[in-house]
């Protein structure tokens, strides 16, 4: 009854509103005691804060302090209570202070705004423009994006430096080179044999198998711990250097042990010994004699070699495995089917058991062909028009240059914009230069300029929104993370991006092939997955752990969030379900039964399985830890921030860290030692509302594993039993982490509004400030509507009305 009481006041306007301004005596009576001179929680000193709210300077903790007292948190409850009437009161002469002022701020903003397009944009913009494959992330590329919270798109994070300038001039030439090469691109199919590959032919060891009278080929046994090449360069001869898109097929089959791991193979470059990127990612359930053909496609920088690596960790180590590994590496180890393998090595490694059961993982390749790089209809498409043609006059050159210009600014572009490309073009010409090069000088200067690098958004006079080519854009970019399609700029160009047009265009972007990007990207930057395995765990405290294991926890999350969307559920899966998507890696780390067929799949959970929804999902519980411990205080602020979408303010400096545990000392788990942070008055007001949240899955470890007790390596004493139980900030207790889930689907709307700001802030590209309150407030009220389904919450923010303002 109170909140809505207190909610009707928040918009009641300036009906109850008095002349006399009576907040001030509210702060002085219920906030400056903990918030002023004497005392600074927080960081805060409300004291100090502008009473300016036009100019809008402390509008966002004006509007942070109206929340927090409007819901109870202020002041605290160990100090006077004010009565509802001074709390409506307060709540609705600050509202109304902050809302007149809005406009002014709204006027202040700068009539054109500028934002980058990341690395991921630039690739698949340069892909959907011109049909071209390039991968920015490459070393000597474009550089990486600084992230704000997770997030790699925030207009204010992302400047273009000289060095910057420089790496998008040559990106730039090397997408128009391989869009319209000196040459026509021609795709080739190499064919390699397990005996090419890793008997440099076989010729003498096939001589061997002819004199046991063995008629079975030759096999490439991949050991564990041990490369093999799976592409080298001068396969593809003249055409080494040709990128793109290449398809390779290879029939293997895989070892296991009764009970051990499924073989993993990894294909990618060379990192080290032993190990490379995964660049493919492949489980091998195919026995051994029923070997299995897998496909895939791969775009590849050429020229490059790549390896295959068998991953697993139940396998001898590095140190004491080096003799085996000689051995098997060899040439005179010679394998074909594992019933032949004592008769020809007989003085080799013992790989199988008295009863032929393999003692390691490993995994049996017989051939692999590539091919490319292949091309598309579509991608070719794409290119059609615009070059002109080689005897064409000055006019058609023009025409083609801003047609081109038009799709790659995505707006509507004058002959004036592209005249002086066109000059460029004309001294080419005057310098010798044949019509095709002079005329990819004009292109290279249309991606250059910053109206194909940058959004733009506004014109030099100041207007409140955006105009259809501007939203025409930034809904592609949302959901596409890409430029618009034909469909869409046919639409802005009608004004037919309005009310059900509008839906009609968002409905099909949604429907549309495309929308996985927006499937990949904003998980992975709303739950700021780049922090997984930024810290590798220590491999002597958790040997369990694995880069395969950490790509299939990875994988989860995106899976997970795919199932959702794709079935438009409740984002209360997302707090809790009964099941999760998992491949045989993560099913064995999490104690769940095997997939019978490899790749990921959704597989059921029990409460005793400790899993279902993100939060105890490996990858989120890992991502906040160092490599050798948990961190409590880290998965709570991790919470607060990705789903309440509250950052909690940074610790005070010179903050004593975590001590290890003295060897003569009883075993003290970490909620134990961070207890004594919380006795420090600047700091309990935060650890108050930050602990909780991430004590609540202390049953969980580093790595993500469940337990019961906390390991501690020096002490006296049994390792302590860990304590999961908590206390909301308002006051709910729990007792472990499925409890806690519980409350927070109790407050759902909490987190509601929390999943539909980063969305606007991915969408947006901004941070968002308390003039957007009020329109985040109306895209809830229609996502409750809708029963909280995520594919709908998604609509409602690209049709909502702060989509379209500037």
């Amino acid at each position: 009854m109170r909140l809505s009481f207190l909610m009707l006041a928040f918009f009641a306007g300036t009906s109850i509103v008095s002349a006399a301004e009576p907040f001030e005596a509210f702060l002085k009576n219920h906030c400056i005691r903990c918030h002023g001179p004497d005392q600074v929680e927080r960081d805060l000193r409300i004291d100090q804060l502008s009473r300016d709210f036009k100019s809008g300077q402390d509008g966002h903790l004006w509007g942070e302090i109206v929340e927090r007292i409007n819901a109870g948190e202020m002041p605290p409850e160990d100090e006077p209570q004010p009565t509802e009437n001074e709390i409506a009161t307060v709540i609705s002469q600050l509202d109304t202070r902050i809302r007149e002022g809005r406009a002014a701020r709204m006027a202040a903003r700068p009539p054109v705004a500028h934002y980058r397009l990341s690395r991921q944009e630039y690739q698949n913009t340069v892909y959907d423009l011109l049909g071209v494959r390039y991968d920015p992330t490459q070393p000597g590329e474009l550089n990486a994006d600084p992230l704000w919270h997770g997030f790699e798109r925030i207009g204010s994070q992302l400047s273009l430096s000289p060095s910057h300038v420089e790496r998008y001039y040559r990106a730039s030439e090397i997408v128009l080179s391989r869009a319209f090469p000196e040459k026509p691109v021609e795709s080739q199919l190499v064919h390699k044999s397990a005996a090419e590959i890793r008997y440099s032919g076989g010729q003498r060891q096939q001589a061997y198998l002819e004199r046991f009278g063995i008629k079975r080929p030759l096999r490439a046994l991949i050991f564990p711990g041990r490369e093999l090449q799976a592409l080298q360069p001068n396969w593809f001869g003249a055409n080494a250097n040709q990128s793109g898109l290449y398809r390779a097929r290879l029939q293997v089959s895989g070892v296991r042990p009764p009970g051990g791991q499924t073989p993993h193979l990894r294909i990618g470059k060379r990192t080290g010994e032993g190990t490379n990127e995964g660049l493919i990612e492949l489980d091998i359930l195919a026995p051994e004699d029923k070997p299995e053909i897998i496909e895939f496609e791969v775009f590849l920088e050429m020229p490059t070699s790549l390896d295959f690596n068998v991953v697993v960790t139940d396998i001898i180590s590095r140190d004491k495995g080096a003799h085996h590994r000689n051995i098997l590496g060899g040439s005179d180890y010679v394998f074909t089917h594992t019933s032949e393998t004592t008769l020809l090595n007989p003085t080799g490694p013992k790989l199988f058991d008295e009863e032929g059961n393999g003692i390691f993982s490993f995994v049996l390749l017989d051939w692999i062909e590539w091919e490319g790089p292949i091309e598309s209809e579509a991608e070719r498409a794409t290119r059609t028009d615009v070059l002109p043609p080689a005897d064409a006059s000055l006019e058609v050159v023009t025409q083609h240059l801003n047609r081109f210009a038009q799709r790659a600014w995505r707006r509507p572009v004058t002959d004036d914009e592209v005249r002086p490309y066109i000059l460029a073009y004309q001294e080419e010409l005057a310098a010798g230069e044949d019509s095709a090069s002079a005329y990819q000088i004009a292109l290279l200067g249309v991606l250059n300029s910053r109206n194909f690098t940058y959004l733009v958004e506004g014109d030099t006079q100041a207007r409140p929104r955006l105009n259809d080519f501007e939203l025409a854009s930034r809904l592609s970019y949302f959901l596409w993370s890409s430029m618009p399609d034909q469909a869409l700029f046919d639409a802005a160009a009608q004004g037919k991006l309005t009310e059900d047009q509008l839906a009609q265009q968002v409905d099909r972007m949604l429907a549309d092939s495309k929308i996985e990007r927006f499937v990949s990207d904003f998980p992975r930057q709303w739950l700021q997955l780049h922090r997984v395995g930024m810290f590798p765990p220590d491999g002597n405290l958790y040997p369990e752990y694995d880069v395969w294991l950490e790509a299939s926890m990875r994988e989860e999350v995106e899976q997970y969030f795919r199932e959702v969307f794709d079935n438009n559920m409740s984002i209360d899966e997302f707090i809790t379900s009964d099941w999760t998507m998992a491949n045989s890696r993560l099913c064995k780390f999490y104690g769940l039964p095997a997939p019978k067929t490899s790749g990921v799949h959704r597989v059921a959970v029990t409460p005793e399985d400790h899993r279902g929804g993100l939060l105890t999902m490996g990858a989120i519980l890992g991502l906040t830890s160092d490599g050798t411990r948990h961190r409590p205080v880290h998965r709570g602020v991790w919470i607060s921030e990705a789903i309440f979408g509250k950052t909690p303010p940074p610790p005070p400096a010179n903050v004593d860290p975590i001590e290890p545990n003295p060897p003569d000392s009883p075993k003290a788990t970490i909620r134990q030692k961070i207890a004594a942070h919380t006795q420090n008055a600047n700091c309990a007001a935060c650890h108050r509302k930050i602990d909780p949240l991430g004590l609540a899955f202390d049953q969980f470890d580093a790595i993500g594993q469940w337990r019961t007790h906390e390991r501690v390596d020096k002490g006296t004493g049994q390792d302590p039993l860990v304590d999961p139980s908590g206390e909301m900030p308002d006051g709910r207790t729990f007792a472990d982490a499925e409890q806690f889930k519980q409350l927070v689907l109790e407050d759902r709307d909490r987190f509601l509004q929390g999943l539909i700001e980063h969305l606007c802030s991915y969408g947006l590209r901004r941070v968002l400030t308390v003039d957007d309150q009020q329109d985040i407030q109306a895209i809830v009220e229609e996502a409750k509507q809708k029963n909280y389904q995520l594919k709908d919450i998604v609509r409602a923010v690209a049709l909502s009305d702060l989509m379209k303002k500037r």
